[in-house]
């Protein structure tokens, strides 16, 4: 039995993103998702543990089918929360 599923193409290697620093131009890169960067149970108690509004802003605001990535640039230390959509398999 095939079993289809939402998946979220950067996290499985699907597809590579590829977003521009807005502050300096350089290719940022992919640190994974944002719920990675806090404690273990932190799906579950969002507004204890990331830091930050924006971040709990940006995970109550994206699509059930989206999956929210932390992007740095390597140049000059910006940061950036993309919602990369998730791809039904």
């Amino acid at each position: 039995m095939n079993v289809m599923e939402w998946i979220c193409p950067a996290c499985n290697g699907i597809a590579r993103i590829s977003v521009p620093c807005r502050r300096c131009s350089t290719l940022m890169e992919d640190r994974g998702r944002l719920e990675d960067f806090a404690q273990p149970y932190s799906p579950y108690d969002i507004d204890d543990e990331l830091d930050g509004d924006m971040s709990r802003e940006v995970l109550q605001q994206a699509s059930s089918h989206d999956c929210v990535h932390l992007f740095v640039c390597p140049q000059c230390g910006s940061d950036r929360r993309l919602e990369i959509p998730r791809q039904f398999i």
